[in-house]
C-alpha cells in the first residue's frame, strides 16, 4: 500500500481538522477574523494573517504543479514579482477576504487530492532537476512543515492583537 493517502490526511488534517487537538489547525487559526482584522498589520516586520492566507495559497498551488511536472507562472497566480507574496484586496471588503480563505482551504483540498493518488515510485520520483525539493515526497512533507509555520505565525498575529482567546 502506498504512503501517500496517509501523507495526504496528514496534509488536511493540520490544515482543516476540526477535532481538537494538539496543534491548531490553519482554517481554526484563520475563522472568524473580519476583513480589516485580517488585514491589520500587528507591528514592523510583520505580516497580516491575510497576507500569511495569500502566501500559503500560492505555495500551495506552485507545489500542485510542481508535483505535477507543469511550468509555474507567479503572475497567473497573484505573485506579479514571483516573491510567492500576493498582495491583500481591499482590507474593507469582507466577500474578498472569505474568498482569500476558500481559495487556501480550496488549493490545500485539491493538493491533498493529489497527493492521495500518487504511488511510493512517484512519491520518489524527481520534482526537477538541482531543486532544493529534490522528490515529490519531500516537496510533500516540505509543504506540510511550511503551513504548519504559518499557522503558527498566523496564531501569534493574533495573540498580538488580543484576538486569540476569543477564537478558541
Amino acid at each position: 500500500m502506498s504512503e501517500a493517502p496517509s501523507t495526504a490526511e496528514a496534509l488536511d488534517l493540520l490544515f482543516t481538522s476540526a477535532t481538537p487537538g494538539w496543534f491548531t489547525p490553519f482554517a481554526t487559526a484563520t475563522d472568524g477574523l473580519t476583513a480589516g482584522q485580517a488585514a491589520t498589520v500587528p507591528a514592523p516586520h510583520f505580516n497580516s494573517v491575510w497576507a500569511v492566507v495569500n502566501h500559503v495559497r500560492y505555495w500551495q498551488e506552485v507545489a500542485l504543479l510542481q508535483l505535477q511536472h507543469l511550468p509555474v507562472d507567479s503572475a497567473a497566480l497573484g505573485s506579479e514579482d514571483g516573491s510567492g507574496w500576493p498582495p491583500i484586496d481591499d482590507p474593507t471588503d469582507e466577500a474578498a477576504w472569505q474568498e482569500a480563505r476558500r481559495r487556501v482551504l480550496a488549493a490545500n483540498a485539491t493538493l491533498a487530492q493529489y497527493v492521495k493518488t500518487l504511488t511510493d515510485a512517484e512519491l520518489d520520483q524527481s520534482v526537477a532537476e538541482g531543486e532544493v525539493w529534490n522528490t515529490r515526497r519531500h516537496l510533500i512533507y516540505s509543504m506540510i512543515a511550511h503551513n504548519s509555520y504559518h499557522t503558527c505565525e498566523i496564531t501569534t498575529i493574533r495573540h498580538l492583537h488580543g484576538w486569540w482567546f476569543d477564537a478558541l
